[in-house]
């Protein structure tokens, strides 16, 4: 065969290698030139990326400093478990893996044989959750052992815990807090929520430049956004009374074996809430716990029973009753078809409107009803708070229930008289004896005290707001009524709660009836003491509220006065209040 040309192979290849280049060279123009822009974007979007940089969650306090609620620094544990596949010459996958879940199981606190499911069964392939809110301590001391170990895909990732240093203090008011698929923290109840935007604060954004490995390149972040750290909430509440009505709470409630128990300590020329108990409660960092728990005192209502008279009386004094307004009150009645009767046996006597009050009949709050229209009776319920919203912010806060006259039933305008067919809630009915200490004036109830933003400014609450529910007279009248209670129960009843030495007292008890669904009757009891000290110159409410007690005794002065004495006498020594030993009114009690 003839062979061809090689110089005109060598042309042709020549052409063909310069073809090839132009090619690349045209190419080449189109990147770097037409292209190059857009190109040089993209790989810009590779490089950088946008971080979030976490708000810290302000924190939460009592008026006198104690830190409720907080935020940590905390570690979140995870493992890549292909990175954990035997280092040492010999050693298999899972050798190496029992030998960091052993190592892992003492600062987690949890059983090596957990560990090791999680590390041999992950969530994905690259990643297993291990543990989350880890103290950093315990992380330090995690990262020491697997270096120590020579271990790789154990990582640490620093991250936010809200803290309750306080424990179950005020933790039906606190409410909780939980992660948002975004991992942030939100409140979920209470003050928490409530307060949530101020708390949170605002997350910052970052764009950070990445190297080869994927991480931050320090010195290449330019902020985008910058992060404002959460403010802070003070509220009103004492640390120290708190804990005490909490524990008074506890212990009745076991010795009464009732179902629950609040108290509600408030200043009544302030409106301010000093302490904001129940029992039971729990921890806000139970969060199963903490959402299945009621605030009981803004929340749980229940017939307040004779604890209301007093609103009652209230109308009759404002609407042409007084205080030595005689009636006839025997043991029984029968007043529009209905028959009422007084909680004890007694002979028909002769009472004035100070003693029905005082003695807590039933009979004769039905005959000084009659003295006031149902309007005005509706009225002065709501005048002094109840059915209307207390103001407090928090979501689950109750009106109460108290229906219009134009839909009250059968009796319902009688048994309002003394407390029953209307509900309340613990603080509106603190709210109804703060009005009669503070001259007939009703301050808004208030529970924050003020905050402070992320600059640190700190900025009081407004005063709440404030109206004449009764006469400067009228509120005296009451109050000198109330002080002949303490006595009445200590020397007829042989229940002396209301006598805290050195201090005149003004009080009230009540046992309403409630519906029992179990045995459908009206056999369960909700059993009251509300009173205000000193009574000269009033400067504490204390209610208490114990509901189904099952004690022998389920009256409100045995049962609820314990509570009401030993919460008060410390609000009066933590106040630093001195006594005013101050002689009871000569109230006439008797008609002739």
């Amino acid at each position: 065969m003839r062979r061809g040309s090689p110089t005109r192979r060598l042309r042709i290849s020549l052409l063909c290698v310069g073809f090839v280049l132009s090619l690349v060279a045209a190419r080449l123009v189109q990147l770097q030139g037409l292209d190059g822009a857009k190109y040089q974007a993209m790989a810009e979007q590779n490089r950088q990326h946008q971080i979030s940089v976490p708000a810290e969650r302000g924190e939460i306090t009592t008026a006198d400093g104690t830190i409720l609620a907080m935020t940590i620094l905390t570690d979140t544990v995870t493992a890549d478990p292909t990175q954990i596949t035997g280092s040492a010459p010999g050693q298999t996958a899972l050798e190496q893996r029992q030998q960091v879940a052993n190592a892992l199981a003492g600062p987690l606190g949890m059983p090596s044989a957990t560990v090791l499911h999680l590390l041999q069964h992950p969530s994905s392939r690259h990643y297993v959750l291990l543990a989350q809110s880890v103290p950093t301590s315990t992380g330090a001391r995690i990262a020491a052992l697997m270096a120590k170990l020579k271990v790789v895909g154990i990582y640490l990732t620093p991250t936010y815990t809200r803290d309750y240093p306080a424990g179950d203090l005020a933790g039906n008011l606190l409410g909780f807090t939980t992660f948002t698929a975004q991992g942030d923290m939100k409140g979920r109840a209470g003050i928490e929520e409530s307060a949530n935007r101020l708390l949170a604060g605002r997350d910052g954004r970052e764009v950070v430049e990445t190297g080869t490995n994927g991480q931050p390149i320090p010195l290449a972040a330019d902020r985008v956004r910058p992060m404002v750290a959460g403010g802070s909430v003070r509220l009103t509440i004492l640390a120290g009374l708190q804990w005490e009505a909490q524990r008074a709470c506890a212990r009745q409630v076991r010795l009464a074996r009732a179902d629950s128990c609040t108290v509600v300590v408030m200043q009544p020329a302030t409106g301010k809430i000093l302490a904001l108990a129940q029992y039971p409660g729990c921890r806000p960092s139970d969060l199963a716990c903490a959402a299945a728990t009621q605030d009981l005192p803004v929340s749980a209502i229940f017939p307040p029973g004779s604890t209301a008279k007093v609103i009652t009386a209230a109308a009759a004094l404002e609407h042409g009753q007084t205080p030595t307004s005689a009636y006839t009150v025997p043991e029984q009645i029968v007043v529009g078809g209905f028959a009422f009767h007084d909680a004890d046996p007694h002979p028909t006597e002769r009472l004035t409107l100070a003693g029905i009050l005082a003695h807590s009949s039933n009979v004769g709050m039905v005959q000084v009803a009659e003295h006031v229209t149902p309007q005005v009776q509706y009225d002065y319920y709501r005048a002094f708070g109840v059915g209307v919203p207390t103001g407090l912010p928090l979501r689950d806060a109750s009106s109460g229930i108290l229906p219009p006259p134009s839909k009250w039933w059968g009796d319902q305008r009688y048994t309002l008289a003394f407390g029953q067919g209307v509900a309340a809630t613990a603080v509106q009915m603190a709210s109804v004896y703060a009005t009669i200490a503070n001259g007939g004036v009703r301050v808004q109830p208030a529970i924050i005290a003020g905050t402070t933003a992320a600059g640190g400014r700190y900025v009081p609450e407004r005063r709440p707001p404030s109206h004449r529910v009764i006469s400067a007279t009228t509120a005296k009248e009451l109050n000198d009524i109330l002080q002949q209670v303490p006595m009445l129960d200590a020397t007829l009843a042989n229940q002396p709660w209301g006598e805290i030495p050195g201090y005149s007292v003004a009080a009230k008890t009540g046992t309403a009836q409630m519906w029992d669904p179990r045995a459908h009757c009206l056999c369960q009891y909700g059993s009251s003491y509300i009173g205000l000290a000193p009574a000269s110159n009033p400067q504490v409410v204390v209610a208490v509220n114990i509901q189904n007690p099952r004690s022998p005794d389920y009256f409100g002065n045995a049962v609820a006065g314990p509570v009401f004495y030993h919460v008060m006498k410390f609000a009066l020594g933590t106040l630093k209040i001195p006594p005013d030993r101050a002689k009871r009114p000569n109230v006439r009690l008797t008609g002739p």
